[in-house]
């Protein structure tokens, strides 16, 4: 056994390199390691076999532990295929009450090492006070409220189950942590490069947890390749201080733009389709001052236009035109200018990611841009729109291509359709997809990119500010897409925000008490870690109920609403629940009215607060000196009142207001108490 301790930890290692303790020291809590994991394991790409897996039980490895450090050696890598000439060190390091880990591969095989999984901590059954919660980083983030029940009853035939997404995609942060009472167990990325990556819970017969990271090296023949820095902290305390240990990080790295003014103060956004796939027109040129009637009257201040353009929405991408037939280039400048003189704002949209198969684009050079499979195919994606139809809901799709983002080709034309919509005097362009879209590897190696793991992730991180200072051009001209990443969000005003769902009812607000194989969401995981980040609730339907107000006022998120189909545009024309209608225009005016807090004040989840009523949701804001706290009682009774460490001095409700703090929060409603 090799251990390496300080005042604040104990790490112990067997000769196989498998974790057989991890104590913090200062709870006196005791080993949480119910059963030895091999530290790493890596995947192979020897010849045609795309998954040769080097185990570390079958390498020869040499350990060392001294002072704080300890040195884990193989100078060959074992697999079914035989021995390969790959040197691997790993290293543990103490750092205060964390552990850093670091790893170097150096390949003097023939083979590529293509996955690396590593740091594996585990196995674990509890961190001292019951069976633990996980805390994910899937879009803002979610709860899975009991993740070893979870994982049990996911089991396959093998007895293996896991929870593993990739990064940076549906996962938008580089963190997890398994909560358990007071214990938490973090685990982190420090990759600045951004390589496609996984985070990994793993589960099996034993009824326990695994925490992984894998990402993929790519490894080539003659290269050696330094991991990035994986944080790993065990501590008694709230989850927060894990996400303030990320974002610290983070601000390395993380350059976010200051957003313009008017998304600032956007309340919602109210999101239309004018023309969908199918050549239905739902809502001509001549009707975008209507639009914007509709979108007041549901709370939103903002217009957003898809399909505005002759082909449809998910229709002959990039090969856009004005439509000519919805009224022409002139109307629809007439239609943004009456909801601008209204004092309202409105974006179009483009796609970012897409190239449709059948356009001229595609194939006067647009195909040289494709991002290629290891098959040396496209990577394709397919959308079908349809309402009634099943002819259009089964044998319709519409077959695109992704982009690869390294091509700068593809930088440029991004660059130059800012300017084209900002032609027509649009307030913002949205770019669909690219705020978060899977890290896919690109094979073509006629793109110029490093490694296929980096291509997406790095080409990206060029795509994105070359549109931001295409867009900075013009005074007051806003940035959006969809989807939520730490790393790409720094470029954007405003998300559009998919994922962002009110999920289930409250019980999903007790990170300590409910124990049961259920998954919440969380937003309060990013919204804590990256509370300068504005960003939509992505809602496909075209109204707002009061527990989506509710929400959005809760963790300061703007509204928003979609028109896409006739039956959408037969819902609002029919006024369906004007009482909702009237709820959201009352909550809107409440955060309008309070704007400098609710609107653009920075967002915190308080851990006093929730430890003192865990059904009740809450939200901290601050401006300065001043703070208020949103109190969302999402559950069916009433919910006394307790506001932590703040002194509440008066409270308002969407339809009332009074001095000192409440005793109740009234079932299924929102109080802002001001501090």
């Amino acid at each position: 056994m090799y251990t390496i301790s300080n005042s604040f930890i104990s790490l112990t290692v067997d000769g196989q390199a498998r974790l057989t303790a991890l104590q913090n020291l200062r709870t006196g809590k005791g080993n949480i390691i119910s059963r030895p994991v091999s530290l790493f394991r890596a995947v192979l790409i020897n010849g045609e076999n795309w998954e040769d897996v080097a185990f570390a039980g079958d390498a020869h490895l040499c350990i060392a532990a001294q002072g704080n450090t300890m040195t884990v050696r193989a100078d060959r890598l074992t697999t079914r295929m035989g021995t390969q000439e790959i040197l691997l060190t790993l290293t543990l390091r103490l750092d205060g009450e964390k552990v850093r880990f670091g790893a170097e591969i150096e390949n003097r095989s023939e083979a590529i090492v293509n996955d690396f999984y590593y740091p594996c901590i585990g196995a674990i059954k509890t961190l001292g006070e019951g069976r633990p919660g996980l805390l994910y980083p899937n879009n803002y983030g979610e709860y899975h409220a009991d993740i070893i029940d979870e994982l049990s009853a996911r089991q396959t035939w093998d007895g293996q189950c896991e929870l593993t997404t990739p990064y940076p995609y549906t996962l938008s942060m580089q963190w997890m942590t398994l909560i358990d009472g007071e214990q938490c167990l973090y685990l982190a990325g420090h990759d600045s490069r951004f390589y496609a990556s996984s985070l990994r819970a793993v589960g099996g017969e034993e009824r326990d947890v695994t925490l992984e990271m894998g990402k993929m090296a790519y490894v080539e023949p003659g290269e050696t390749w330094t991991c990035p820095e994986y944080v790993l902290w065990l501590y008694e305390g709230a989850w927060q201080q894990g996400a303030d240990e990320y974002r610290d990080w983070a601000t390395t790295w993380r350059r976010p733009v200051t957003p313009r003014r008017w998304m600032q103060d956007m309340n919602g956004y109210f999101l239309v389709i004018n023309r969908q796939q199918f050549g239905d027109t739902l809502w001509p040129y001549e009707e975008i001052p209507a639009l914007y009637d509709l979108a007041q009257e549901h709370g939103c201040d903002a217009l957003g236009l898809f399909g505005w353009f002759e082909s449809g929405h998910d229709n002959r991408y990039p090969d856009l035109e004005v439509s000519a037939s919805m009224g022409g280039e002139e109307l629809l400048r007439e239609g943004i200018r009456a909801v601008q003189d209204r004092g309202g704002h409105v974006t179009l949209y483009v796609q970012g990611h897409l190239i449709d198969m059948g356009t001229r684009f595609y194939r006067s050079g647009g195909q040289a841009m494709e991002g290629k499979s290891r098959w040396g195919t496209p990577y394709y994606e397919q959308y079908s729109k349809y309402a009634e139809s099943d002819f259009l809901r089964f044998y319709s799709r519409k077959i695109f291509v992704t982009v690869c983002p390294w091509c700068r080709d593809w930088h440029a034309l991004m660059a130059e359709r800012a300017q084209w919509v900002r032609s027509f005097g649009a307030d913002g362009i949205l770019y669909d997809q690219i705020g978060g879209i899977n890290p896919t590897p690109c094979f073509d190696k006629t793109h110029g990119h490093s490694k296929p793991s980096l291509s997406y992730t790095q080409g990206r991180l060029k795509l994105l500010p070359a549109i931001r200072e295409s867009v900075d051009r013009h005074s007051g001209y806003a940035f959006m897409t969809e989807t939520i990443t730490d790393v790409y969000s720094q470029y954007i005003d405003c998300i559009h925000g998919i994922g962002s769902w009110s999920g289930a009812k409250a019980e999903r607000a007790d990170f300590l008490a409910h124990r049961h194989p259920a998954v919440f969401n969380a937003p309060e995981m990013f919204r804590h870690t990256f509370p300068e980040t504005i960003s939509t609730l992505r809602n496909a339907r075209p109204y707002l109920d009061p527990r989506m107000d509710n929400y959005a006022l809760c963790y300061g998120f703007r509204f928003e609403v979609e028109l896409r189909y006739l039956k959408d545009r037969q819902f609002v024309e029919e006024n369906r629940h004007p009482e909702w209608k009237a709820y959201a225009r009352a909550v809107c005016a409440l955060r309008r009215k309070h704007a400098s807090l609710l609107l653009n004040g920075r967002y915190r989840c308080d851990p006093s607060i929730t430890r003192a009523n865990p059904a009740l949701l809450h939200g901290v804001f601050t401006d300065g000196d001043a703070a208020c706290i949103v109190l969302w009682n999402d559950t069916d009774e009433a919910q006394p009142v307790h506001a932590g460490k703040y002194a509440v001095t008066r409270w308002e409700t969407p339809d009332e207001e009074g001095e000192g703090m409440p005793k109740h929060v009234a079932p299924n409603s929102v109080v802002v108490l001001f501090c």
